[in-house]
Order: structure tokens, then sequence, then C-alpha cells
């Protein structure tokens, strides 16, 4: 895909002292709205012609160039205690300075063409979030760090939040820009569509997020068909959204029961699995999502499959050739310790290390032999996060052995 066109941009002069005003926050959350009533409004800038310094030459690819931008602008930009910008940043991957000159301000924006490219078209969505909508266009090759989903009129407030709360979480959630925008693709008419900035991992987990959110509030739009034979809807993809064929979303019925306890407390189980298996996953309706490429699919199912057989019984898992355990030997008299009650203890280690453990062959309580070893199974695509989690299970086993020696050993917390 070719790079999206360079944004043009003039400069609101204005010598007022440059300020953040305490309703800055609110007004970005009421952005939208206020687009959604204006479709008319004119957001080119307008004004004294003012060009973008020419980057300065860099040898490792990256460079550096300044726009200069008003001052209500640039505070819109710069958001609280800088959090706008640090989150433009973090989206484009470029470093972003704002100065202020005189009676204007200026931004420095130092990257790649790409990245200098993706900076200046987000900086000027977020100005023009202040003043009215967004108008998109997408000709010729797209863009490709883009993806638009279509959200039901009765479903924009619950998906954006008091005040756009719940659009900004998800931003912090998966680094990414959001907001919705008049979108035009080629010859099509101009219609209102939620826009999805940031890189193909973090498009397609905030996707699935916003899909969720409006499965939950209109059932059907997102999930066709009922119980086991319930599938996800394919959702459109605009010019240049493409992830490559080994992208995709695969999707798994749960039960009621089956869903609570995947889900885990405010969806800790679920974060859980997915930073285990490195994949990302999202409950839609009762569909579990599971999006990556085909191997992190794979680990997804395979770790959610397991964690809802333990919830009935036992679970064998062979590891043999397999790149994403690692085993460890527990004295039977440690396995209460480690596990905890109910297998609270080993949920922390879990927490703590980014990783998904249980022991082999039972349900994490069941009780063996003092003289008996059992076995921990830790899994985790990252290796580093299976080599924490063994360092805590050994420091755990010491610290049960020395409370041994003191005589005051017990075998079921930690």
């Amino acid at each position: 895909c070719s790079p999206h066109p360079r944004a043009s941009w003039t400069s609101r002069r204005t010598s007022e002292p440059f300020a953040m005003s305490d309703s800055e926050e609110e007004e970005r959350g009421a952005a939208d709205r206020r687009g959604r009533s204006s479709p008319t409004y004119d957001n080119e800038y307008n004004g004294d012609d003012a060009k973008d310094d020419k980057p300065a030459p860099s040898k490792n690819g990256r460079s550096k160039e300044t726009i200069p931008v008003g001052r209500e602008d640039a505070a819109f930009v710069l958001g609280r205690g800088g959090s706008t910008k640090k989150k433009i940043a973090r989206v484009c991957g470029a470093e972003l300075d704002l100065n202020e000159s005189g009676d204007s301000h200026v931004i420095e924006i130092y990257g790649t063409d790409d990245q200098r490219a993706w900076a200046k078209d987000y900086i000027q969505y977020v100005t023009q979030q202040r003043v009215g909508p967004v108008h998109i266009s997408l000709e010729g090759d797209g863009r490709r760090d883009l993806t638009v989903v279509d959200v039901p009129e009765d479903c924009v407030g619950f998906c954006m939040g008091r005040g756009g709360a719940t659009l900004r979480s998800m931003e912090e959630e998966w680094g990414t820009l959001m907001f919705f925008a008049q979108v035009r693709e080629g010859s099509e008419e101009e219609s209102e569509k939620l826009c999805i900035f940031g890189s193909i991992r973090a498009r397609r987990g905030a996707e699935l997020k916003v899909m969720s959110a409006v499965e939950h509030k209109h059932p059907g739009h997102f999930v066709t068909g009922d119980g086991p034979d319930a599938s996800l809807v394919d959702p459109r993809r605009v010019i240049g959204d493409d992830a490559g064929d080994d992208w995709g979303t695969d999707s798994m019925h749960l039960t009621d029961d089956n869903f609570s306890y995947a889900l885990g407390a405010k969806g800790s189980t679920r974060r859980k699995l997915a930073t285990a298996a490195g994949c990302i996953i999202e409950y839609i309706g009762r569909l579990a999502c599971m999006c990556g490429t085909t191997k992190e699919r794979e680990r997804a199912q395979e770790y959610l499959s397991w964690l809802i057989a333990q919830r009935t019984g036992t679970v064998s898992v062979s590891t043999d050739d397999r790149e994403d355990v690692t085993v460890v030997e527990i004295p039977g008299k440690s396995v209460g310790f480690i596990t905890g009650y109910r297998g609270e203890s080993l949920r922390r280690i879990e927490a703590q290390s980014g990783t998904f453990c249980f022991t082999e062959g039972s349900q994490g309580d069941a009780r063996i032999a003092e003289h008996e070893v059992e076995k921990v199974l830790i899994f985790s695509h990252d290796p580093h996060n299976r080599k924490k989690a063994k360092r805590i299970v050994a420091d755990k086993i010491e610290d049960h052995k020395d409370m041994d020696r003191r005589g005051g050993g017990g075998g079921g917390g930690g």
C-alpha cells in the first residue's frame, strides 16, 4: 500500500498565552457528537498559508520536520498532562515535541517518512474534532493504518461512553487512536464510521472490543445463529486494511457456565489466556473470538479448551514436542502451598508472570502423597514469562522448606 496523502496545514496566530483548559478532555470526548450534529462543517484549515519545514536528513532513515499550530489546537493536541500527544506518538511511532515559538506553537516530529506522515494526519484529525466532524477519503491503495467499524446508531453513545471515556479506555488498552468520522471510500457516498488507527494487532484488538460492546447492546449485529451454530459476521474491510494471509479470527461457542468461568472477575481469566497465548481474545456474545496468526489462534484455542475442561474434570496434556511449556516438579508436601486454596496461589503466579499454569492430571487442588512429585505445567508463548514463573515456583518451594525447618510448614497457602 502506498503511504496516505500528506495533510496540509496553516497556522492560527494568537497572542494569548498557552494554557491547558480543564475542559479540554471533556471537549475531546464530546467532539464526535458535535461532528454528528454538524455534517456540513468545512474542516479544511483556512487563513495564512504556512509551509512545513523540510525534513532534516538523517542517516538512520528518521528525519525531523516541524508544523505550526494555533494556541487552542496546541492545547488540544497536548491533552491533559500530555496524554493526547503521548497517544499520537505511540500510535504513529514518531517522537513529538510541542514548543512555544513567540505567539504561535510548533510541533516537532521525528521519525520515518511514514511515521511523520501518520503523525501529521493524526494531529489534524485530533484538532478537527475540536470544531466539527472529521472527513476521511480513501482512494487508490487506501491506508494501511486504518480499520473502520460500522456501529449502529443506537450503539454509538454506548461505545463512546460518558465524555468519550469508553473510547479513551480502548485507546489506552490497545495503543490506538479512535474516533467517529465521515468516511468516503472510492466513489461511495460519505457515511459515519468508527475509525481505528494503529498497528494491525492493535486495530484488530480494539475492533473486537468494539464489536463486543455493540453485540452486548444490540444482540445479533455481529453474531448470527444461536448456541453451537452461532458464528461471527465477517467485518467489511476498507481499502488497505489487509493483515495478510496468515492472520484471521476463529471462534468457539461458550455455554453460559463456561462463559462466566472463562471470563473471570472483570475479564481477568480472558486476559490471562490472551497474554499467555500471545493472541487477541475477546468474547462477543457467547463466542470466544481468537484473532492473530495461525499459530497464535491454535494456542489460544488449546488453552481455552484446557481451562474449560478444568471446570468439571481433570486435564492431561502431552508436553512432548511443545515449545510453549516449561515443566516444574514440586515435592508432594509442597503442592498445596504452591497452588493455594482452590488454586488461588497459582493464579497469583500467573498474574505476576503472564502465564497459564496448572498441575498435571489434576484440577489444581487434589492432594498427593508427600513422598510423590507433582508437575506444574507453565504455558506461555514467551520463554521469558515461563522462566519468570519457574523462578517464582522455585522460590516458593524454598520458602515452604524453610517453614518446615522452623516447624511452621503448611500445605494450603502461599
